[in-house]
């Protein structure tokens, strides 16, 4: 592979890296807006089913977050000298790509919490 062919996998992979990142941003974003305004009017079922898809989506994007991050990793062994990623230590872009994957998760077990105690909130107040 040429040092082109090599940088430019780099940053192709790292569009994908933060595409999926994003995604999972947007997803996340509307699931708690759909709390927020929502949550007492959203049946059970229904709950459970966008539940359901948010859990499922996060797992794909997660997923595809860490696939591509290691994708990354093994490409920045094959970039010349000469590249930015290059000439940081060796352990920088595991650990940031490890701290994203970790945070991700965080972030998506805690918005599954926040749509369950929204909707519970919600439901509280229209009792009384």
């Amino acid at each position: 592979m040429t040092e082109f062919e090599s940088s430019n996998l780099f940053a192709y992979y790292l569009s994908i890296n933060i595409t999926f990142f994003m995604s999972f941003i947007s997803a996340t974003s509307a699931l708690l807006v759909a709390a927020y305004f929502s949550g007492r009017v959203i049946p059970s079922r229904l709950a459970a089913v966008v539940i359901f898809v948010y859990v499922s989506t996060s797992i794909f994007l997660i997923g595809g977050f860490q696939r591509t991050s290691k994708v990354i990793e093994d490409v920045r062994a094959e970039l010349p000298d000469w590249h930015t990623a290059s000439s940081e230590p060796l352990w920088v872009l595991p650990t940031i790509t490890g701290i994203g994957t970790v945070t991700m998760i965080f972030i998506a077990i805690a918005a599954c919490w926040y749509f369950q105690y929204a909707r519970k909130v919600q439901i509280l107040k229209s009792v009384d």
